[in-house]
């Protein structure tokens, strides 16, 4: 198993967020992997006081990001086609 060691602790590092972790590598997940990783993201935003306005404003830049990703990956034909 994979072990990272992390420079200074989370309160001194302002990036700490940002950091790979060994277990942040891309894999292939199924699709009950993906809906326990939304329901742990929208718990943790609930238990952190985000209101539900502020997890649909989350949840539509999520969308957004996904959408711009897409579109810049795909051949313009398909994006006329899409739209």
């Amino acid at each position: 198993m994979a072990r990272v060691v992390l420079k200074g602790r989370p309160e001194e590092d302002e990036d700490f967020m940002s950091q790979p972790t060994a277990s942040s590598a891309p894999q292939q997940q199924g699709p009950r992997a993906l809906r326990i990783l939304a329901k742990s993201v929208f718990r943790e935003l609930k238990s952190s006081g985000y209101s539900r306005s502020d997890i649909v404003a989350f949840a539509t830049e999520m969308l957004a990001l996904v959408t711009t990703d897409l579109r810049e990956e795909a051949p313009s034909e398909e994006i006329a086609a899409a739209e």
